[in-house]
């Protein structure tokens, strides 16, 4: 029997991986995960004072151990959300876990009725875009109604939004 990579996916994580949000969760935990993936760019100074500055943070954790981390804020008047950095540890890419804390976090916005997550990532980073397109973001073209609360973003950059 041929399994799609989907299938694969799950069937290799068959292992109990919890998500939940704003938990209180130990810097050190979300710090592991992220510091490395986001080297040079973040120090362990500049990653807490980001970390400092989300409203909402979702992570996955498999026993005591935190596989991958969403950090987000609120943005602009119209309630969007968003998302600041995102990354799973690299031991666990591969199988899933981005998409689940994604989809996590959007099934949140829904209920909450947020219209929108906006998210940069870098043009080289395929992977991460793959990932993003997958769970429906898109491209931001500038010329919508979420315009006047989005950050600013220099080249090799690219704006997405999934609206909700």
């Amino acid at each position: 029997m041929d399994l799609s990579s989907s299938e694969k996916g799950k069937q290799l994580s068959g292992r109990l991986i919890r998500i939940s949000r704003d938990r209180n969760y130990p810097v050190n935990d979300i710090e592991n995960v992220l510091l490395p993936l986001f080297r040079p760019a973040h120090t362990e100074e500049t990653l807490r004072v980001t970390i400092g500055s989300a409203t909402h943070i979702w992570c996955a954790y498999e026993n005591d151990q935190c596989l991958g981390c969403a950090l987000a804020s609120d943005i602009g008047s119209n309630h969007g959300l968003y998302l600041i950095l995102f990354g799973v540890s690299q031991s666990a890419q591969g199988f899933g876990i981005g998409s689940r804390i994604l989809t996590k976090m959007i099934k949140w916005c829904r209920k909450r009725r947020r219209p929108f997550i906006f998210l940069l990532t870098e043009s080289h980073n395929e992977r991460a875009l793959r990932l993003y397109r997958k769970v429906g973001f898109q491209k931001h073209s500038s010329s919508s109604i979420y315009d006047e609360s989005l950050p600013d973003y220099g080249d090799g950059v690219i704006p997405l939004i999934l609206v909700i």
